[in-house]
Formats: C-alpha cells, sequence, structure tokens
C-alpha cells in the first residue's frame, strides 16, 4: 500500500516499513505519531485521490531519532558596495519509521522477514602443515654488450703552410 500524506508544507510518497526524514515534529524519540492530511492511497490496482483529503485514512509512524541535517552556506553580497555577509543553516529534522498505512478498515502494517539459518556447525578440521617453500635458483647475471666506438682522425681544413 502507498499513500501520500502531507507534514511541515511538503508532501510525501511513503510505503510500509519505510524510513524517511521529515521538518521537525514534536516528540521524542520512541514516541508514535499519527498523520491524518492523507492526499492520496493507492493499493494494487485501486486508487483513492482526495478532495482535499482522504476520509479515513491515518499513516502511522514511529519517531527513529530527532537530528539536524547539513550545513547550508548562505552568502549575501552587494557589488560594488563592500557588502558580504556569510550565514551557516542547519534545519532540524525527525527520522520516522512508516509503521503502517490504513484506510478506513483496511490497514497494511509494515512487514519484517527475519530469516533463521540453524545449521549445525561443523568443527573445523586440524590444519595440515605447508610443505616448506623450495628456494628458487639464483639469477644469472645479464651482461650487457658494449660498443667500441672507433676514433676517426680529422682532417685539418687549415691550408699547409710553405716551407
Amino acid at each position: 500500500m502507498l499513500a501520500v500524506f502531507k507534514t511541515g508544507g511538503k508532501q510525501y510518497s511513503v510505503k510500509a516499513g519505510q524510513i524517511l526524514k521529515v521538518e521537525k515534529l514534536e516528540g521524542k524519540k520512541g514516541d508514535n505519531i499519527s498523520f491524518k492530511d492523507v492526499l492520496a492511497v493507492s493499493e494494487n490496482s485501486q486508487n483513492t485521490i482526495g478532495a482535499p483529503l482522504v476520509d479515513g485514512a491515518v499513516v502511522e509512524a514511529k519517531i527513529l531519532d530527532q537530528i539536524r541535517d547539513k550545513k547550508i552556506i548562505v552568502f549575501k553580497k552587494r557589488k560594488r558596495q563592500n557588502y558580504r555577509s556569510t550565514q551557516g543553516h542547519r534545519q532540524y529534522l525527525t527520522v520516522l519509521k512508516i509503521e503502517s498505512i490504513s484506510m478506513g478498515g483496511k490497514k497494511s502494517a509494515s512487514t519484517k522477514r527475519e530469516i533463521v539459518t540453524s545449521k549445525p556447525v561443523k568443527k573445523a578440521a586440524p590444519k595440515k602443515k605447508a610443505a616448506p617453500k623450495k628456494k628458487a635458483a639464483p639469477k644469472k647475471a645479464v651482461t650487457k654488450k658494449t660498443t667500441i666506438k672507433k676514433a676517426v682522425k680529422k682532417k685539418s681544413t687549415t691550408p699547409k703552410e710553405d716551407k
């Protein structure tokens, strides 16, 4: 079951079991809250849209935590006026877990599926000693071939003097 409800000036589309962050709500960690401002409910192929609200629809949630959002920077500037102002802002948020969505008498609760495996634990076999490692044969040094440059006699280009 899917529902769209309104809180904190915003609209949220939720399913049962979903965790979401909304604007700060009054309450402590672990408290239950119900939202009656439900705008639409959808179940399988049946959709109900309110005008403006759906009658008898309620979204129930549990407060998981009261937190603050990440900081945003507010920077104001007027060019050529030597005016600059920097501020930071952290919004207060409430973390909710949607417990159930009910419409009239029908109720869709969050379903937790816990998988329990009860396989017998086998005892670990004793570790075998590793075979001693063979030493690698020493590598032969590779000699580089050098080329020998032959000396070239230079011929002088200056004219020989007469005797």
